[in-house]
């Protein structure tokens, strides 16, 4: 099962974000969608890693979670193309990937604790350990209020540090 849903068609990119000093505020109706948004993410049926395919992930713009086995939210991210960051990098390490090197213990995040020691190492272990969601969005002031939103309110282990 594809655990994939598209943006509904009232989503769209006249959403209007005002910024008054460092305090960000949303139309209301806006941000009850992106709450709405967050539910449906959240309700998406995890997949088991290791039998995706790369073509189980679109070339389309999205969000994306990494969790573990008992549903903990360990990573969010966004991307351009989940194909290519959530396959091709995070899963199979063909080019930068803040989570890889969260979980190697490289970059700064709120666990900063290193769950594998060698890149030999991390393939397996993210095959065994977590499973993930991703749900595609291609407006990208969305893409970026989801990922920031999700961050927020779950605070992943191995996602950057908002604080």
């Amino acid at each position: 099962m594809m655990s994939l849903l598209l943006i509904p068609d009232e989503f769209d990119e006249r959403v209007e974000v005002k910024d008054k000093g460092n305090v960000m505020k949303f139309d209301p109706s806006w941000k009850s969608k992106l709450e709405q948004l967050i539910h449906e993410i959240l309700k998406l049926e995890p997949l088991k890693i290791k039998p995706l395919s790369r073509l189980d992930f679109p070339r389309k713009g999205g969000v994306y979670l990494f969790n573990t086995q008992d549903d903990e939210c360990i990573y969010v991210g966004k991307t351009g193309d989940l194909r290519d960051r959530v396959f091709d990098i995070h899963l199979n390490g063909k080019g930068k990937s803040r989570f890889r090197q969260a979980l190697l213990g490289q970059k700064k995040t709120r666990m900063h604790i290193a769950a594998v020691t060698t890149e030999d190492e991390i393939d397996e272990y993210i095959q065994k350990m977590f499973l993930t969601r991703f749900m595609v969005i291609e407006i990208i002031t969305l893409r970026g209020c989801t990922e920031d939103f999700l961050n927020a309110i779950l605070k992943p282990i191995y996602s950057v540090s908002l604080a």
